[in-house]
């Protein structure tokens, strides 16, 4: 479908004028272009400077998921929501089954939409801003599954020398997915063992320090042009490194890629019981971040238990 000779998902509200931003949302809701309205949230974050294409690609379908309830529900509801429109929306999804997490990403998605229509003037309506996320019961620290040293090194010893470097670009070096599939020869420099990495989230470049494995392990892949593990896109990654665990008989589900990342905050952690040690190395622009790795860690209440004579 079009609009205007152009396709609803690329309406163009970068053309449309001040003054006639809130007309134009008007229109494209009685039309229930859920097209021109993904738009509109996808111009006003790239206005904003905000969100990963990542991001991006989750509030597309969290947006449309609502769009699609709020239009079925009522037809003024969009920009007119009642009191109860916020609560009613997560109680739906709860009612699906969406675990805490995922009802709360779409909440983060639906907020976000809400910023946009108040963008255009067409609505002041804020049906999030006093509706809490939902809460997890579910302990944080329970939620990060890292692998353990004893798998990481089972993983290793069938690794293929790809697959090794993959496993300590993620599990020493902290790389997230995306990280480790955009990461480029020419941001790695084996002589001062560092890389530089586009942060997964918000684009930024991050300087990381390598473990002497990680530049073995780098140095034994031979071609140094191009993309360092070969791959753009993270399911092959994923892909790779769930065949590995198959193969070796670790665990996958539950922990998947990113519990590498865990692996690397928990390793880490455990080598300098350091907070901000650990920020830096994974990354993170707040120290609480970091915290979770604190409590994660076990060890004085194993020592203490292994010392128990009853």
């Amino acid at each position: 479908m079009t609009q205007g000779g152009y396709r609803a998902e690329q309406y163009p509200w970068a053309q449309v004028r001040r003054e006639n931003r809130a007309e134009k949302l008007h229109e494209r809701v009685a039309a229930r272009d859920l097209g021109a309205l993904w738009a509109l949230l996808r111009y006003h974050q790239a206005l904003q400077g905000r969100r990963s294409a990542r991001t991006l690609t989750a509030y597309k379908a969290s947006t449309r998921a609502y769009l699609i309830w709020a239009f079925e529900r009522a037809p003024g509801l969009l920009l007119d929501p009642d009191p109860d429109t916020g609560t009613g929306y997560l109680r739906f999804l709860e009612g699906r089954g969406l675990a805490p997490a995922s009802v709360n990403a779409h909440r983060a998605a639906v907020a976000a939409l809400y910023r946009a229509f108040r963008w255009t003037t067409a609505t002041n309506a804020d049906p999030y801003r006093d509706t809490p996320g939902v809460r997890d019961p579910t302990p944080r620290a329970e939620k990060r599954q890292p692998y353990s040293l004893a798998d990481l090194r089972l993983l290793l010893a069938a690794a293929t020398p790809t697959e090794r470097a993959m496993l300590l670009l993620m599990g020493l070096c902290g790389l997230r997915i995306s990280e480790a599939t955009s990461l480029d020869w020419q941001d790695v420099d084996l002589n001062a063992g560092v890389l530089t990495v586009v942060k997964g989230k918000g684009g930024k470049r991050a300087r990381v320090v390598m473990a002497p494995q990680v530049v073995d392990a780098l140095q034994a892949l031979g071609t140094q042009r191009g993309l360092v593990l070969g791959v753009k896109d993270p399911v092959t990654l994923r892909r790779r490194l769930k065949g590995l665990c198959g193969r070796t008989g670790v665990r996958y589900t539950g922990r998947e890629a990113h519990g590498l990342r865990h692996t690397a905050g928990t390793l880490m952690y455990a080598r300098t019981r350091n907070l901000r040690a650990v920020a830096q190395h994974l990354r993170h622009s707040q120290l609480d971040t970091a915290a979770i790795y604190a409590e994660m860690d076990d060890s004085e209440v194993r020592e203490a238990l292994a010392g128990l004579i009853l």
